[in-house]
């Protein structure tokens, strides 16, 4: 009866959340920094979505049952798909990064893990360990669900040392999610400025990453930050204060203001968006808040605002904000799949080719 009890009011939660965003406007920018919206073509962004839909088919014909790209990913035949080159996994180490509320689901539905259940901490490696094999060492961070982008980066900064003093990791990628994004920036950076960043970290990867900060966010942190005490649904960590407002528009482009992303790493970015149809019931509310800005969003993010600067744009899913990266649809919990969209998605396959795409790019 506790359960449901606390199941039910996340839901009540979550409706409340979604009803106050409804009338979103765009938030003002701290500073009076200039924001500047471009073209793909003449933003800079260099375009990696042929080589990447290269690699994406051959692990969906090898792996999972075969369909055209189209199904997964917006503008996959845009260009010729190449051939994709030979891949090497030696002393490669790929270290996972979840987002917001991700220990939430930790004992199940981390990012990009096999969605079995086991008891917490075990699915941070046994999660992935089918693609230990043939990717390499790949494991997830613990990092806290409910704290701010400050506190969990000092845990990723922290993971990423031990990581690096390992004798048998040669390279390091860094795949982050949702909030995982901008936790991991503020780490890379603060090892950089204390002149503690590893060589051996060559590879960093947005997916859906609230790089820019969205404007749900800005819109509900005050009301979030009444409830955040309130209650401590499924298996989240209580919350630490700050997490909500680590993701607005105000907190994420101030630091982009003031901060430069590392040096020598490669950076690549993964977007989504999708029809209101494929959107999560849990996410309606937010994607439809967020069309009245961008209709190209997920639920969560406008796609345009999760791209790293600098970065290569590997793809455009067509998905909302979860059903690509975690397997929502496997809970245990009714509630947890009455949330997340019915629609299925090759996630073992994704993130091979992610893996694979980011590894060959950077001449590992």
């Amino acid at each position: 009866m506790r359960r449901v009890s606390i199941l039910r009011s996340l839901g009540i939660a979550l409706s409340l959340l979604g009803s106050a965003c409804v009338h979103l406007t765009m938030p003002s920018v701290p500073g009076g920094s200039l924001v500047v919206s471009l073209p793909f073509a003449a933003s800079g962004i260099r375009d990696g979505r042929a080589e990447f839909a290269a690699r994406f088919s051959e692990e969906v014909a090898n792996g999972e049952r075969e369909r055209s790209l189209s199904q997964w990913l917006h503008n996959a035949n845009s260009t010729p798909i190449a051939q994709p080159a030979v891949f090497r996994k030696s002393g490669l180490s790929v270290l996972v990064v979840p987002g917001i509320f991700g220990d939430c689901l930790d004992d199940q539905a981390l990012p990009f893990s096999d969605g079995k259940v086991r008891a917490r901490p075990r699915n941070y490696t046994e999660g992935y360990a089918h693609f230990l094999g043939e990717l390499g060492s790949v494991r997830a961070i613990q990092v806290r669900g409910r704290a701010s982008t400050e506190v969990n980066a000092k845990i990723i900064a922290h993971e990423v040392l031990v990581e690096a003093e390992k004798p048998n990791v040669r390279d390091i990628l860094l795949i982050s999610y949702s909030k995982g994004v901008p936790d991991t920036l503020v780490a890379l950076d603060a090892l950089s400025q204390e002149g503690r960043l590893p060589a051996k970290v060559r590879g960093f990867v947005s997916v859906s990453g609230v790089v820019m900060g969205t404007p749900i966010a800005d819109q509900m942190e005050s009301l979030y930050e009444d409830l955040a005490t309130k209650f401590a649904p499924l298996n989240c960590t209580e919350s630490s204060g700050g997490e909500v407002v680590s993701l607005t528009v105000r907190e994420r482009t101030a630091w982009l203001s003031t901060q430069k992303l590392p040096a020598g790493i490669g950076l690549y970015s993964v977007v989504a968006y999708s029809e209101r149809a494929s959107i999560a019931p849990a996410l309606t509310p937010f994607y439809e808040a967020l069309s009245s800005l961008d209709h190209k969003n997920d639920g969560q993010v406008i796609a345009g605002w999760m791209v790293l600067p600098n970065s290569k744009l590997l793809a455009e899913v067509k998905s909302d904000h979860w059903t690509y990266v975690v397997a929502m649809r496997r809970s245990p919990s009714a509630l947890v799949r009455e949330m997340a969209s019915s629609a299925d998605f090759p996630r073992d396959a994704f993130f091979r080719a992610l893996v694979k795409t980011v590894v060959t790019d950077l001449g590992l």
